[in-house]
Protein backbone atom coordinates (compact mmCIF):
# COMPACT_ATOMS: atom_id res chain seq x y z
CA UNK A 1 0.00 0.00 0.00
CA UNK A 2 1.24 3.46 -0.93
CA UNK A 3 -0.85 6.65 -1.08
CA UNK A 4 -0.51 10.43 -1.20
CA UNK A 5 -3.24 12.57 0.33
CA UNK A 6 -4.08 15.85 2.03
CA UNK A 7 -2.75 16.10 5.57
CA UNK A 8 -5.75 18.17 6.65
CA UNK A 9 -8.23 15.66 5.20
CA UNK A 10 -6.55 12.76 6.98
CA UNK A 11 -6.44 14.71 10.25
CA UNK A 12 -10.14 15.60 10.05
CA UNK A 13 -11.19 12.03 9.27
CA UNK A 14 -9.09 10.60 12.09
CA UNK A 15 -10.51 13.11 14.58
CA UNK A 16 -14.01 11.71 13.92
CA UNK A 17 -12.80 8.11 13.71
CA UNK A 18 -11.30 8.34 17.19
CA UNK A 19 -14.70 9.16 18.70
CA UNK A 20 -15.68 5.54 17.97
CA UNK A 21 -12.47 4.04 19.41
CA UNK A 22 -13.31 2.51 22.85
CA UNK A 23 -11.60 4.23 25.80
CA UNK A 24 -10.85 0.89 27.43
CA UNK A 25 -10.72 -2.46 25.69
CA UNK A 26 -8.95 -5.80 26.20
CA UNK A 27 -8.80 -6.16 22.41
CA UNK A 28 -5.73 -4.39 21.06
CA UNK A 29 -7.15 -4.41 17.53
CA UNK A 30 -10.05 -2.11 18.55
CA UNK A 31 -7.51 0.63 19.26
CA UNK A 32 -6.57 0.57 15.60
CA UNK A 33 -7.83 2.22 12.45
CA UNK A 34 -8.08 -0.03 9.41
CA UNK A 35 -6.85 1.66 6.23
CA UNK A 36 -7.63 0.25 2.78
CA UNK A 37 -6.30 1.85 -0.42
CA UNK A 38 -8.08 1.24 -3.73
CA UNK A 39 -9.77 3.13 -6.59
CA UNK A 40 -8.21 6.49 -5.67
CA UNK A 41 -9.63 6.27 -2.16
CA UNK A 42 -8.26 5.61 1.29
CA UNK A 43 -10.98 3.97 3.39
CA UNK A 44 -10.63 4.40 7.15
CA UNK A 45 -12.57 2.12 9.53
CA UNK A 46 -12.84 2.12 13.33
CA UNK A 47 -15.23 0.17 15.57
CA UNK A 48 -16.06 -0.65 19.18
CA UNK A 49 -18.16 -3.71 18.17
CA UNK A 50 -21.40 -1.68 18.55
CA UNK A 51 -20.61 1.33 16.35
CA UNK A 52 -18.62 1.56 13.12
CA UNK A 53 -17.05 4.56 11.40
CA UNK A 54 -15.99 4.64 7.74
CA UNK A 55 -14.43 7.54 5.84
CA UNK A 56 -13.79 7.42 2.09
CA UNK A 57 -10.98 9.93 1.52
CA UNK A 58 -10.09 11.01 -2.01
CA UNK A 59 -6.37 10.45 -2.61
CA UNK A 60 -3.67 9.33 -5.05
CA UNK A 61 -3.13 5.56 -4.86
CA UNK A 62 0.21 4.23 -6.13
CA UNK A 63 -0.34 0.69 -4.85
CA UNK A 64 -3.36 -0.90 -3.25
CA UNK A 65 -3.44 -2.72 0.06
CA UNK A 66 -4.64 -2.53 3.65
CA UNK A 67 -3.20 -2.12 7.13
CA UNK A 68 -4.27 -1.56 10.74
CA UNK A 69 -2.49 1.17 12.69
CA UNK A 70 -2.92 2.48 16.28
CA UNK A 71 -5.45 5.24 15.56
CA UNK A 72 -4.77 7.77 18.30
CA UNK A 73 -1.00 7.61 17.79
CA UNK A 74 -1.46 8.17 14.05
CA UNK A 75 -3.73 11.16 14.73
CA UNK A 76 -1.17 12.72 17.10
CA UNK A 77 1.50 12.50 14.41
CA UNK A 78 -0.67 13.76 11.56
CA UNK A 79 -2.03 16.69 13.60
CA UNK A 80 1.53 17.97 14.15
CA UNK A 81 2.48 17.95 10.45
CA UNK A 82 2.43 21.40 8.82
CA UNK A 83 3.05 20.38 5.21
CA UNK A 84 -0.19 20.09 3.15
CA UNK A 85 0.55 16.61 1.74
CA UNK A 86 1.42 13.35 3.41
CA UNK A 87 2.53 9.96 2.07
CA UNK A 88 1.66 6.64 3.70
CA UNK A 89 3.52 3.51 2.64
CA UNK A 90 3.40 -0.01 4.00
CA UNK A 91 6.75 -1.77 4.32
CA UNK A 92 6.51 -5.25 5.89
CA UNK A 93 4.99 -4.65 9.36
CA UNK A 94 5.62 -0.88 9.43
CA UNK A 95 3.63 2.08 8.12
CA UNK A 96 6.07 4.71 6.85
CA UNK A 97 4.79 8.29 7.19
CA UNK A 98 6.53 10.90 5.03
CA UNK A 99 5.84 14.61 4.75
CA UNK A 100 8.46 16.95 3.34
CA UNK A 101 11.48 16.35 5.63
CA UNK A 102 9.55 14.48 8.33
CA UNK A 103 9.54 10.68 8.55
CA UNK A 104 8.01 8.30 11.11
CA UNK A 105 7.27 4.60 11.43
CA UNK A 106 4.32 2.96 13.17
CA UNK A 107 4.12 -0.75 13.91
CA UNK A 108 1.04 -2.37 12.39
CA UNK A 109 -1.62 -4.49 14.12
CA UNK A 110 -2.45 -7.95 12.74
CA UNK A 111 -5.33 -7.69 10.24
CA UNK A 112 -6.54 -11.22 10.97
CA UNK A 113 -8.00 -10.05 14.28
CA UNK A 114 -10.10 -7.16 12.90
CA UNK A 115 -13.86 -7.70 13.39
CA UNK A 116 -16.36 -7.48 10.54
CA UNK A 117 -19.74 -6.20 11.74
CA UNK A 118 -23.13 -6.86 10.14
CA UNK A 119 -25.82 -4.18 10.38
CA UNK A 120 -28.29 -5.55 7.81
CA UNK A 121 -29.98 -3.69 4.98
CA UNK A 122 -31.28 -0.16 5.50
CA UNK A 123 -34.48 -0.12 3.44
CA UNK A 124 -36.10 2.76 5.32
CA UNK A 125 -34.35 6.12 4.93
CA UNK A 126 -34.93 9.79 5.60
CA UNK A 127 -32.84 12.80 4.55
CA UNK A 128 -32.40 15.79 6.85
CA UNK A 129 -30.80 19.18 6.53
CA UNK A 130 -27.51 18.84 8.43
CA UNK A 131 -27.85 22.11 10.33
CA UNK A 132 -31.36 21.20 11.49
CA UNK A 133 -30.26 17.74 12.55
CA UNK A 134 -27.23 18.99 14.49
CA UNK A 135 -29.37 21.65 16.16
CA UNK A 136 -31.92 19.01 17.22
CA UNK A 137 -29.27 16.73 18.73
CA UNK A 138 -27.61 19.63 20.58
CA UNK A 139 -30.97 20.61 22.08
CA UNK A 140 -31.34 17.23 23.84
CA UNK A 141 -28.04 15.34 24.12
CA UNK A 142 -26.94 16.90 27.44
CA UNK A 143 -30.00 15.33 29.15
CA UNK A 144 -28.78 11.78 28.45
CA UNK A 145 -26.63 9.90 30.96
CA UNK A 146 -23.80 9.34 28.42
CA UNK A 147 -20.99 8.39 29.02
CA UNK A 148 -22.49 6.72 32.10
CA UNK A 149 -24.36 3.64 30.85
CA UNK A 150 -25.53 1.75 33.94
CA UNK A 151 -28.93 2.02 32.24
CA UNK A 152 -28.09 1.76 28.51
CA UNK A 153 -31.43 3.30 27.46
CA UNK A 154 -30.45 6.56 29.20
CA UNK A 155 -27.17 6.61 27.22
CA UNK A 156 -29.14 6.98 23.99
CA UNK A 157 -31.50 9.41 22.30
CA UNK A 158 -34.97 8.31 21.27
CA UNK A 159 -35.79 8.95 17.60
CA UNK A 160 -39.59 8.90 17.35
CA UNK A 161 -40.40 8.97 13.63
CA UNK A 162 -43.93 9.49 12.34
CA UNK A 163 -45.77 11.55 9.68
CA UNK A 164 -42.72 13.45 8.36
CA UNK A 165 -41.74 14.47 11.87
CA UNK A 166 -39.03 13.27 14.26
CA UNK A 167 -39.17 13.75 18.00
CA UNK A 168 -35.76 13.56 19.67
CA UNK A 169 -35.90 12.75 23.39
CA UNK A 170 -33.18 12.25 26.01
CA UNK A 171 -33.38 11.65 29.75
CA UNK A 172 -31.23 10.49 32.64
CA UNK A 173 -34.09 10.14 35.12
CA UNK A 174 -33.58 13.59 36.67
CA UNK A 175 -34.03 15.69 33.54
CA UNK A 176 -35.68 15.30 30.15
CA UNK A 177 -35.18 17.21 26.89
CA UNK A 178 -37.47 17.08 23.84
CA UNK A 179 -37.03 18.56 20.36
CA UNK A 180 -39.31 18.10 17.35
CA UNK A 181 -38.16 18.41 13.72
CA UNK A 182 -40.18 18.28 10.51
CA UNK A 183 -38.68 16.78 7.35
CA UNK A 184 -39.72 16.28 3.72
CA UNK A 185 -37.37 13.77 2.10
CA UNK A 186 -38.00 10.14 2.96
CA UNK A 187 -38.21 6.58 1.68
CA UNK A 188 -40.15 4.67 4.31
CA UNK A 189 -43.13 2.36 4.49
CA UNK A 190 -45.18 5.02 6.24
CA UNK A 191 -45.00 3.29 9.60
CA UNK A 192 -44.03 4.91 12.89
CA UNK A 193 -40.68 4.04 14.47
CA UNK A 194 -39.06 4.30 17.89
CA UNK A 195 -35.29 3.97 17.71
CA UNK A 196 -32.90 4.39 20.66
CA UNK A 197 -29.66 5.65 19.12
CA UNK A 198 -26.32 5.63 21.02
CA UNK A 199 -25.09 9.11 21.95
CA UNK A 200 -21.56 7.93 21.21
CA UNK A 201 -22.26 7.56 17.49
CA UNK A 202 -24.27 10.81 17.35
CA UNK A 203 -21.32 12.74 18.82
CA UNK A 204 -19.27 11.46 15.89
CA UNK A 205 -21.97 12.19 13.31
CA UNK A 206 -22.44 15.87 14.17
CA UNK A 207 -18.70 16.62 14.16
CA UNK A 208 -18.26 16.99 10.39
CA UNK A 209 -21.76 17.55 8.97
CA UNK A 210 -22.00 19.64 5.81
CA UNK A 211 -25.30 19.93 3.89
CA UNK A 212 -27.47 16.83 4.20
CA UNK A 213 -27.40 13.63 6.22
CA UNK A 214 -29.08 10.45 5.02
CA UNK A 215 -30.38 8.24 7.83
CA UNK A 216 -31.13 4.59 7.09
CA UNK A 217 -32.54 2.21 9.68
CA UNK A 218 -34.01 -1.21 10.37
CA UNK A 219 -35.20 -2.99 13.52
CA UNK A 220 -31.71 -3.40 14.95
CA UNK A 221 -29.41 -0.79 13.41
CA UNK A 222 -29.12 2.75 12.11
CA UNK A 223 -26.79 4.30 9.52
CA UNK A 224 -25.76 7.93 8.96
CA UNK A 225 -24.08 8.91 5.70
CA UNK A 226 -23.03 12.34 4.48
CA UNK A 227 -20.51 14.05 2.23
CA UNK A 228 -17.60 16.17 3.44
CA UNK A 229 -14.94 18.19 1.67
CA UNK A 230 -12.64 15.18 1.71
CA UNK A 231 -15.12 12.41 0.84
CA UNK A 232 -18.02 10.41 2.18
CA UNK A 233 -18.53 9.37 5.80
CA UNK A 234 -20.70 6.48 6.96
CA UNK A 235 -21.40 5.76 10.63
CA UNK A 236 -23.33 2.59 11.48
CA UNK A 237 -24.64 1.73 14.94
CA UNK A 238 -26.55 -1.02 16.64
CA UNK A 239 -29.66 0.39 18.28
CA UNK A 240 -29.90 0.26 22.06
CA UNK A 241 -32.26 -2.47 23.21
CA UNK A 242 -34.83 -1.72 25.89
CA UNK A 243 -37.93 0.34 26.52
CA UNK A 244 -37.56 4.09 26.55
CA UNK A 245 -39.67 5.73 29.28
CA UNK A 246 -43.14 6.90 28.27
CA UNK A 247 -41.99 10.49 28.41
CA UNK A 248 -45.32 12.07 27.46
CA UNK A 249 -46.82 10.77 30.70
CA UNK A 250 -44.37 12.76 32.86
CA UNK A 251 -44.88 16.13 31.13
CA UNK A 252 -47.21 18.20 33.36
CA UNK A 253 -50.12 19.93 31.65
CA UNK A 254 -51.06 22.44 34.37
CA UNK A 255 -48.86 24.84 36.33
CA UNK A 256 -49.36 27.26 39.20
CA UNK A 257 -46.48 29.67 38.48
CA UNK A 258 -44.87 30.84 35.23
CA UNK A 259 -42.78 33.71 33.87
CA UNK A 260 -40.53 34.71 30.97
CA UNK A 261 -36.82 35.39 31.26
CA UNK A 262 -33.97 36.19 28.85
CA UNK A 263 -31.51 33.32 28.49
CA UNK A 264 -28.19 35.18 28.66
CA UNK A 265 -28.69 37.06 31.95
CA UNK A 266 -30.39 33.98 33.43
CA UNK A 267 -27.45 31.73 32.49
CA UNK A 268 -24.82 34.22 33.65
CA UNK A 269 -26.55 34.70 37.00
CA UNK A 270 -26.62 30.94 37.59
CA UNK A 271 -22.93 30.69 36.73
CA UNK A 272 -21.97 33.50 39.12
CA UNK A 273 -24.10 32.37 42.04
CA UNK A 274 -23.08 28.71 41.74
CA UNK A 275 -19.42 29.70 42.24
CA UNK A 276 -20.19 29.95 45.95
CA UNK A 277 -22.59 27.03 46.08
CA UNK A 278 -20.06 24.74 47.74
CA UNK A 279 -22.10 23.23 50.54
CA UNK A 280 -20.70 19.80 51.35
CA UNK A 281 -24.08 18.08 51.05
CA UNK A 282 -25.53 20.22 48.22
CA UNK A 283 -22.65 21.44 46.09
CA UNK A 284 -23.80 23.26 42.96
CA UNK A 285 -27.39 23.72 44.14
CA UNK A 286 -29.04 27.11 43.58
CA UNK A 287 -32.31 28.34 45.07
CA UNK A 288 -34.94 30.25 43.07
CA UNK A 289 -36.98 32.71 45.10
CA UNK A 290 -39.77 33.62 42.68
CA UNK A 291 -42.14 36.51 43.21
CA UNK A 292 -44.05 38.96 41.03
CA UNK A 293 -41.69 40.48 38.39
CA UNK A 294 -38.60 39.28 40.25
CA UNK A 295 -36.42 36.15 40.38
CA UNK A 296 -33.72 35.95 43.06
CA UNK A 297 -31.13 33.22 42.53
CA UNK A 298 -29.23 32.28 45.71
CA UNK A 299 -26.49 29.89 46.70
CA UNK A 300 -26.69 27.77 49.84
CA UNK A 301 -24.49 29.39 52.48
CA UNK A 302 -21.28 27.47 53.12
CA UNK A 303 -17.96 28.00 54.91
CA UNK A 304 -16.60 30.02 51.99
CA UNK A 305 -19.58 32.38 51.77
CA UNK A 306 -22.77 32.90 49.80
CA UNK A 307 -24.08 34.79 46.77
CA UNK A 308 -27.34 35.91 45.24
CA UNK A 309 -28.47 37.79 42.15
CA UNK A 310 -31.77 39.43 41.27
CA UNK A 311 -33.26 39.25 37.78
CA UNK A 312 -36.20 41.09 36.26
CA UNK A 313 -38.78 38.72 34.80
CA UNK A 314 -41.88 39.31 32.66
CA UNK A 315 -45.34 37.81 32.14
CA UNK A 316 -45.43 36.56 35.73
CA UNK A 317 -48.51 34.48 36.50
CA UNK A 318 -49.51 32.58 39.60
CA UNK A 319 -48.06 32.26 43.07
CA UNK A 320 -44.66 33.04 44.67
CA UNK A 321 -42.42 29.98 45.01
CA UNK A 322 -39.14 28.89 46.59
CA UNK A 323 -37.47 25.96 44.80
CA UNK A 324 -33.93 24.57 44.34
CA UNK A 325 -32.11 23.01 41.37
CA UNK A 326 -28.78 21.52 40.38
CA UNK A 327 -27.04 24.42 38.62
CA UNK A 328 -24.93 22.15 36.37
CA UNK A 329 -28.04 20.68 34.73
CA UNK A 330 -29.42 24.16 34.07
CA UNK A 331 -26.11 25.43 32.66
CA UNK A 332 -25.77 22.44 30.32
CA UNK A 333 -29.27 23.05 28.96
CA UNK A 334 -28.96 26.82 28.61
CA UNK A 335 -25.57 26.58 26.90
CA UNK A 336 -27.12 24.53 24.08
CA UNK A 337 -30.12 26.77 23.41
CA UNK A 338 -29.70 29.48 20.78
CA UNK A 339 -33.01 31.28 21.38
CA UNK A 340 -33.16 34.12 23.90
CA UNK A 341 -36.71 34.29 25.27
CA UNK A 342 -37.60 31.43 27.63
CA UNK A 343 -40.77 30.53 29.49
CA UNK A 344 -40.36 28.76 32.86
CA UNK A 345 -43.30 27.02 34.52
CA UNK A 346 -43.65 25.45 37.99
CA UNK A 347 -46.21 23.51 40.05
CA UNK A 348 -44.61 23.38 43.52
CA UNK A 349 -41.25 22.81 45.21
CA UNK A 350 -41.45 19.02 44.67
CA UNK A 351 -42.45 19.00 40.99
CA UNK A 352 -40.36 19.50 37.83
CA UNK A 353 -39.51 22.81 36.21
CA UNK A 354 -40.66 23.09 32.60
CA UNK A 355 -38.62 25.27 30.24
CA UNK A 356 -39.96 26.19 26.79
CA UNK A 357 -39.06 28.57 23.99
CA UNK A 358 -41.42 31.51 23.84
CA UNK A 359 -43.91 31.13 20.94
CA UNK A 360 -42.21 27.91 19.74
CA UNK A 361 -43.42 24.39 20.38
CA UNK A 362 -40.50 22.32 19.11
CA UNK A 363 -38.54 22.27 22.40
CA UNK A 364 -39.20 21.58 26.06
CA UNK A 365 -37.06 20.67 29.03
CA UNK A 366 -38.01 19.19 32.41
CA UNK A 367 -35.80 19.21 35.51
CA UNK A 368 -36.60 17.70 38.89
CA UNK A 369 -35.90 20.01 41.87
CA UNK A 370 -33.49 19.31 44.73
CA UNK A 371 -35.04 18.84 48.16
CA UNK A 372 -33.07 20.95 50.62
CA UNK A 373 -35.37 21.13 53.66
CA UNK A 374 -33.69 18.20 55.36
CA UNK A 375 -30.22 19.69 54.94
CA UNK A 376 -30.48 23.47 55.39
Amino acid sequence: MKVNLSTVYLEKALSVANKIIPSKTPLNVLEGVKMEANDNQLILTTTDLENEFKAFINCEVFSEGSVIIPSKELFKIVSKIDYPEIQLELEENKLIINSLGFKAELTTISEGEYPELEFGDFEDTIVLNSEDFENAINHVVYASSYPEDSNPVFAGILFEIEDNKINFVATDGSQLAFYSLNYKSSKTKGDSYKLIVPVKSLNAVIKELNQEVSIGFNQNSISFSYDTEYGKIVINSKLIEGNFPEYKEVIPSKFKTSFNVSKKPFLNAIKRVSLLSKSKELSGVVIFDISKNKLVIESIESEIGKAKEELVISNFKGEPLNIAFNSKFLEDMLNKIKEDELKLSFIDSDSPLKCELENKEEFLYLLMPVRISAVV
